[in-house]
């Protein structure tokens, strides 16, 4: 069923051209990552959700730590992330993967140039079969996702920090293990995804791991 639900949805949702196009694996994720990493490996879920790609380093991290897991992305990659990718120019906490600021500089334009989406599926070269990129905000898409049959086994959320994205992927796959980014994001404002986190855990009676930026609910 979520095989079919896959080749349904990679039929209706097909990528950009991004033969010649600058690819750009560019994260801003704060650490923590192994604990999905290590659901990957000893769980192997068959099909994975991830709510907020970005420019898709996280999917290509999954997709590359093991050869048979299928993901879908669901993102707007409207051109609001054209700048904001500009207005990490000049920030190092931002950029410290490229350090050097001619580097940063080109990285925006490419943005710009090439558009967010496309440069997102640049950067999964190679992984065309495996992943289908669902342009659109949540929770809107997730329930069209739920009316195609897609069942994922486990949930990456890295979205705008609102109780509504667990609340809803719990109410339609109750089964999945569902995880997250932004845990120690907002220190000034109070960690709001770990505020959102803590209490859907308390409503439901889930256990939290967390270790940097990433939490990972358990039954």
């Amino acid at each position: 069923m979520t095989q079919a639900a896959f080749d349904s949805l990679k039929s209706q949702h097909p990528w950009p051209e991004t033969d010649g196009l600058t690819a750009w694996d560019y994260t801003l994720g704060g650490g923590g990552r192994q604990l999905i990493d290590a659901i990957i490996r000893a769980q192997k879920p068959a099909f994975m959700l991830e709510i907020g790609c970005f420019l898709c380093s996280s999917t290509k991290r999954w997709l590359s730590l093991d050869s048979d897991i299928r993901v879908v992305g669901v993102d707007p990659w409207d051109d609001g992330l054209i700048e904001q990718c500009r207005r990490y120019v000049g920030r190092p906490a931002l950029t410290r993967a490229y350090p050097d600021r001619a580097v940063q500089e080109q990285f925006a334009a490419d943005i710009e140039a090439q558009g967010p989406f496309s440069t997102a599926l640049a950067n999964l070269h190679g992984f065309e079969d495996r992943f289908v990129p669902v342009r659109g905000l949540s929770p809107d898409a997730l329930y069209v996702l739920k009316e195609t049959g897609f069942e994922p086994d486990l949930i990456y959320i890295d979205a705008n920090k609102q109780a509504i994205d667990l609340d809803v992927c719990i109410e339609l796959w109750p089964d999945a293990q569902i995880t997250g980014d932004d845990w120690h994001w907002g220190r000034t404002k109070g960690y709001p995804m770990r505020r959102v986190v803590e209490a859907v855990a308390h409503t439901h009676g889930f256990k939290i791991e967390a270790d940097h930026a990433t939490w990972v609910l358990h039954r």
